[in-house]
């Protein structure tokens, strides 16, 4: 459970670049299900899920691409992306690695379509682990992973929490960049509280913030520092690329002048 919380996916946010959707306008996706529900018996290492989904719309839709909470967590489209005629369905797996995990916890699966965002979850049942503690509520991983973020930020990018911080960022640059290395917590549709809304930052980013922040990161936050020379995963060049994206997306006022993000103001 070391990378639950360091993909910092478990608080409510918002997906970058979706498509929102008017409120009283109908589901054009009908799923056979929101939410499954899955318990382990002793020694099972995965949990598959399969979700069934009807194109129940008169026009065409696209799963754009179909993105998870965390490492342990793959979903798997029919194709990318994957086009659904009206009235045609089909379905897609969700796996779950169980390995040195117990008690309750839940993962979210996130569609990007062309019709807006989709969120489904999947719910575990995991028996094992230490006894409960008496007249105390055990300790969840996302809890404890805070505590161990906030003691090292850069524990992100170590043992198993790398599949999901490092690996995907190999060799990525900008855009492709920004969806492999910072979306997972960004723009998770359940962010963490202590993980900031990229649109809606209380000052205005620059493009020196943005080199800073990803370089540096934070000092007393959860932002780790990137740049390989301070102990992350990505080069000077791609470093650089992630701050021109981002910059592209999130425009300077050169009225407003941006503090120092990777010291305390």
């Amino acid at each position: 459970m070391r990378c639950a919380f360091l993909t910092l996916c478990l608080a409510v946010g918002v997906v970058f670049g979706l498509s929102p959707k008017a409120a009283d306008k109908p589901e054009s996706l009908a799923f056979d299900a929101i939410s499954k529900e899955f318990t382990a018996s002793k020694g099972e290492t995965n949990a598959l899920f399969s979700f069934g989904v009807t194109n129940v719309s008169a026009a065409p839709v696209m799963i754009n691409w179909v993105r998870t909470s965390c490492g342990c967590t793959v979903a798997k489209l029919p194709s990318t992306p994957w086009n659904l005629e009206p009235g045609t369905n089909g379905s897609f797996s969700v796996v779950v690695d169980l390995r040195g995990k117990y008690g309750t916890f839940s993962k979210f699966i996130t569609l990007d379509t062309s019709e807006g965002q989709k969120i489904l979850n999947v719910k575990l049942n995991i028996p094992g682990g230490p006894p409960p503690v008496a007249n105390a509520s055990m300790i969840d991983s996302r809890t404890r992973n805070v505590q161990m973020a906030l003691k090292d930020r850069q524990s992100v990018f170590k043992g198993d929490c790398a599949k999901c911080h490092v690996e995907p960022a190999v060799g990525r640059h900008g855009e492709a960049l920004y969806e492999a290395a910072c979306a997972i917590c960004h723009d998770s549709p359940h962010r963490a509280s202590m993980v900031p809304d990229l649109k809606a930052l209380k000052i205005t980013p620059t493009p020196e913030y943005w080199l800073a922040m990803i370089s540096h990161g934070k000092t007393n936050s959860l932002m780790p520092a990137f740049l390989q020379s301070e102990g992350g995963p990505l080069t000077e060049e791609q470093v650089k690329s992630l701050a021109d994206y981002l910059t592209h997306y999130y425009p300077p006022r050169a009225s407003i002048s941006a503090p120092s993000p990777y010291h305390d103001d």
